[in-house]
């Protein structure tokens, strides 16, 4: 009987449908957020100053960094963590059409 019955969660049925939301989501701050460009071609112009910081994401394997890289490495982890906030801001503020709660409601 186990072979016949299988348990999908929400998550593992709409997973899709979330990444895809969380897609368009990434994709409107990217085009309408200034700060959060900013933030990206910050991230960016760290890694092409320090290629091996990208490496550290790329790779399973251990890289030596000398200290100014791991600096750089520490910041970029500043600044995903950062956009990850702002991901995440976005998120959880209703949609622009979207009547404010009240109480009991």
């Amino acid at each position: 009987m186990s072979d016949a019955f299988r348990f999908e969660t929400f998550v593992d049925v709409h997973s899709n449908v979330f990444n895809e939301y969380l897609g368009s989501v990434i994709a409107k701050l990217s085009r309408e957020n200034g700060e959060y460009r900013a933030v990206r071609a910050e991230i960016e112009s760290l890694y092409e100053k320090y290629p091996k910081v990208l490496g550290v994401f790329d790779t399973e394997t251990s890289a030596e960094l000398t200290e100014e890289e791991c600096t750089a490495l520490i910041k970029v982890m500043e600044l995903r963590n950062k956009l990850t906030d702002m991901e995440i801001s976005l998120l959880r503020s209703p949609p622009a059409n979207t009547p404010p709660r009240t109480a009991g409601s």
